[in-house]
């Protein structure tokens, strides 16, 4: 089973995520985000309902994608309480709009 799905609307293109986003899997989905992300004038949603744990390799992610499409068109929805607990102590929650 794949740790993503992709969901491609009129004005906004979600990325629905399972499981855990260790190293191991970021390596795999890193590229196939990017390479979507890449020249896409889109709201790029997160939504990680279903994510029980991120690694620093999820949060490099987060990162590349809120500097490709700027802070007005990025935001990490339906995050669980211990993992809106790691991007706070990333910092992320300064920046990024996750909810």
């Amino acid at each position: 089973m794949t740790n993503m799905t992709v969901k491609d609307g009129p004005g906004v293109m979600e990325f629905i995520f399972s499981k855990r986003l260790d190293s191991d899997v970021c390596k795999t989905l890193e590229p196939k985000i990017l390479n979507k992300v890449k020249n896409n004038h889109t709201v790029i949603v997160f939504d990680l309902e279903k994510v029980d744990y991120i690694s620093s390799a999820f949060l490099g992610i987060c990162l590349a994608v809120f500097k490709k499409v700027g802070d007005a068109k990025f935001s990490i929805m339906n995050v669980a309480p211990e993992v809106k607990k790691v991007f706070k102590i990333a910092g992320f929650d300064f920046n990024m709009k996750i909810f």
